[in-house]
């Protein structure tokens, strides 16, 4: 019996074991060499742009409540076969691939990025934008002040113009009264305008600035009010004044008619005809003779809009002339001297069967003194016979006959 060395016998292992590896690692690369890759002919690749591209057309600005479209159009020698869709855009878009458009019956205030993509076979091409829309603030609001609870209202409308009035906490008449534009940014506002108050039993105006944001159905509202030099005077916050209106009044409501003041007997009458026009009237008996006008009521397109809030709000602009009510007190800062050319706004409402307009009046500052006046109306003439409210003004059928 011939003994074996364990070093040897463990060297000899380790050989061949390394041949058997070799081997099969040479074997391994020649099957690796005979592979051959083969591309998918249908993978997406993108278009060069003589191939397929894409433009959009159209305002990509708009306000939350109002509807709009946008037009795709494609151009290159693809174009005529490719099909489009919208990929990681806001829910509120649809697009119609038969006529190539992008449209929303509203959308929701921010800025959204749109991708649209098109593709012809395997080959596609894409085109972002970003749409930024503006909420809708036009409507009525009231709210609180923080910190003593002064109680604002306050009228917004689709040109950018606000008004607001301040009652202070256990007052029975209005302390502050307000115009102002602004310039919106998505879910923000700011501008300036000018007030009156009263002090010392006469009214006096005040320069304003103010910021306001929405947040959901509210708006959050700080002003600072200054004297006409610039020295600040006192900020207000009025947080979360709530919306007022819930629904409108259809834009073929019939606005016409004759409307008599509800502030002061001496008012002469408005008459509203189909055409917007608003002239001053009277009847026998009924002569008055403070606050001529000749103004022209501008109605909205309601045709773009498929949810509002905002009641019947329209503009108005015009000339009142012989309208100084500084003499009443109780009318001092809501009407003061509405004489003046005047641009502003119309808020028609009903109340049970009847009918009014309320007139919100701004007047260029300093060319008139007096830069701000609301008045009030209710419509006892409709179609040449007396509404329910007439006989409370003493108005028959024989009034509205003549007038």
């Amino acid at each position: 019996m011939i003994a074996r060395h364990p070093k040897k016998w463990i060297s000899g292992a380790f050989i061949l074991g390394l041949l058997v590896i070799v081997g099969c690692s040479d074997s391994g690369t020649d099957a690796t060499r005979d592979a051959t890759f083969i591309a998918d002919p249908n993978a997406p690749v993108q278009a060069s742009g003589s191939e397929l591209s894409i433009e959009v057309s159209g305002d990509l600005r708009h306000s939350s409540d109002e509807a709009f479209e946008l037009v795709v159009s494609l151009a290159g020698s693809l174009a005529a076969g490719a099909t489009l869709s919208l990929e990681d855009s806001p829910n509120f878009l649809t697009l119609t691939t038969e006529d190539q458009k992008i449209s929303a019956d509203y959308a929701v205030a921010g800025v959204h990025t749109v991708t649209v993509t098109a593709k012809s076979g395997n080959k596609f091409t894409t085109s972002s934008f970003d749409l930024t829309i503006d909420a809708t603030l036009h409507g009525r609001y009231e709210g609180l002040t923080d910190l003593d609870g002064a109680a604002y209202t306050a009228l917004i409308t689709r040109s950018r113009l606000i008004f607001w009035s301040a009652v202070t906490n256990g007052a029975t008449q209005m302390s502050i009264h307000c115009q102002g534009r602004f310039t919106t940014n998505i879910t923000e506002a700011s501008g300036g305008g000018y007030c009156k108050r009263t002090a010392d039993d006469a009214p006096a105006v005040l320069s304003t600035g103010f910021d306001l944001t929405l947040d959901g159905d509210a708006i959050n509202l700080v002003i600072r009010y200054s004297d006409t030099a610039g020295g600040l005077v006192s900020t207000d916050s009025i947080g979360a004044m709530t919306r007022l209106d819930r629904s409108y009044l259809d834009s073929d409501a019939d606005l016409t008619g004759v409307y008599v003041s509800t502030q002061l007997g001496s008012v002469r009458w408005l008459s509203i005809d189909s055409d917007g026009v608003v002239q001053d009237t009277s009847a026998d008996g009924f002569e008055k003779f403070r606050c001529r006008i000749d103004a022209f009521i501008s109605p909205f397109d309601f045709s773009k809009v498929r949810v509002s809030y905002d009641g019947a709000i329209q503009g108005i602009s015009g000339a009142w002339s012989d309208c100084d009510l500084t003499d009443q007190a109780g009318l001092r800062v809501l009407v003061g001297d509405a004489s003046g050319q005047n641009d502003g706004a119309v808020r028609f409402y009903d109340v049970g069967p009847d009918r009014y307009v309320d007139a919100y009046l701004a007047r260029d500052y300093p060319v008139y003194p007096d830069p701000v006046s609301r008045m009030n109306y209710a419509r006892v003439c409709n179609q040449g016979l007396p509404t329910p409210i007439a006989s409370q003004y003493n108005v028959d059928d024989n009034v509205c006959n003549d007038l």
